[in-house]
């Protein structure tokens, strides 16, 4: 399924699994390509027929449509995902110009690139609201990330 883009009037991809993005989980798997240190969502393939761009296009857009990229996720700068890729930095540009004429993503200048878009504004809201309780539970009371789930879980068979 193809979605125009606004500004340019391109076709992208719906974000799910396609043949041009590998999912970080089958590279990491054993198969071809190199998986992101910093943006674990982000895998390239060389034997996909599809070009690097465009993997790193659909990865950015599954991860949002997942949930495993929200609305103000940094991204790393274009010359440090490229080099973690092992790809030129002009097509890690390609792939961020696109993602942003798509309204996917958001560059503020030396202030970095960040996920403007969710697929779902309830599931972004409750994210960040997750993320917030992370950090309060692991950083600031110590507990394991075992022990969070643990708590969590206890709480809500608490409510229901």
């Amino acid at each position: 399924m193809a979605v125009s883009t606004r500004s340019t009037g391109e076709s992208m991809r719906a974000p799910g699994p396609s043949a041009a993005a590998p999912s970080a989980a089958s590279v990491a798997d054993g198969a071809a390509g190199v998986v992101s240190a910093s943006l674990p969502v982000v895998a390239v393939d060389g034997s996909l027929p599809a070009p690097p761009y465009r993997q790193i296009v659909d990865a950015v857009l599954a991860g949002v449509a997942s949930g495993s990229l929200a609305r103000g996720d940094r991204l790393p700068p274009v010359r440090a995902l490229a080099a973690e890729l092992g790809v030129a930095p002009g097509t890690v540009a390609r792939a961020y110009k696109e993602l942003e004429a798509h309204g996917t993503i958001r560059t503020r200048g030396r202030a970095g690139t960040f996920v403007a878009a969710s697929a779902d504004a309830r599931a972004d809201a409750a994210h960040q609201a997750v993320r917030r309780c992370l950090d309060t539970l692991l950083e600031r009371l110590g507990y394991t990330p075992d022990e969070a789930v643990e708590l969590v879980r206890r709480d809500a068979a608490a409510r229901a």
